[in-house]
């Protein structure tokens, strides 16, 4: 996965982003998911993706991400975040069978934010990582350090599978297909 601060098609829309994720998962998912490595992580990928969901509920920080969103008149999410989403992370999304959206939900969010929260699985490091210092003031250091070990998990994993899928596309390329049509 790309750092936060970083994008592989900067410039192009999340809608065009998206549009590109679909293409290359219509054009690759069988091949990807029959692929031994790719297979073993995104169901790796899974499992760490329950952990940090059931961790975050556990810990009310769910809760008070969607009471901060619906009642206090805002959300970290905000407008611009999805540009710093790529293809790649896209269609790892796609892979996880998650339904990428059509159209922005509301202008003054990210365009992934739903009323249910983000509709990613896979998320930018800093969409796992941050916790606003309202969490963090609630947090005992017990809770913090396991939550940060199974955010760890899933961004460690995330990366792999990132690299790898990565790596499968570019060796594609090299085909008489391009993937990037």
């Amino acid at each position: 996965m790309m750092r936060s601060t970083e994008c592989l098609d900067e410039g192009s829309s999340i809608e065009d982003k998206i549009k590109t994720a679909r293409h290359l998962y219509d054009l690759w998912s069988d091949q990807l998911k029959r692929e031994p490595h790719i297979h073993q992580l995104i169901g790796k990928l899974e499992r760490c993706l329950e952990n940090s969901r059931a961790a975050m509920l556990e810990l009310g920080i769910v809760e008070t991400c969607k009471h901060c969103d619906e009642e206090e008149g805002g959300s970290c999410c905000g407008a611009g975040l999805e540009n710093k989403f790529d293809t790649f992370l896209l269609l790892m999304n796609l892979l996880l069978d998650v339904s990428l959206p059509e159209g922005h939900r509301r202008p003054d969010s990210c365009y992934l934010l739903t009323d249910k929260g983000c509709r990613l699985k896979v998320r930018l490091v800093l969409c796992v990582d941050f916790l606003c210092p309202k969490i963090l003031n609630t947090m005992s250091q017990g809770d913090l350090i396991r939550l940060q070990e199974v955010s760890g998990d899933e961004l460690t994993t995330g990366f792999v599978l990132y690299d790898v899928i990565k790596k499968f596309l570019r060796n594609k390329k090299r085909t008489p297909v391009n993937v990037y049509e």
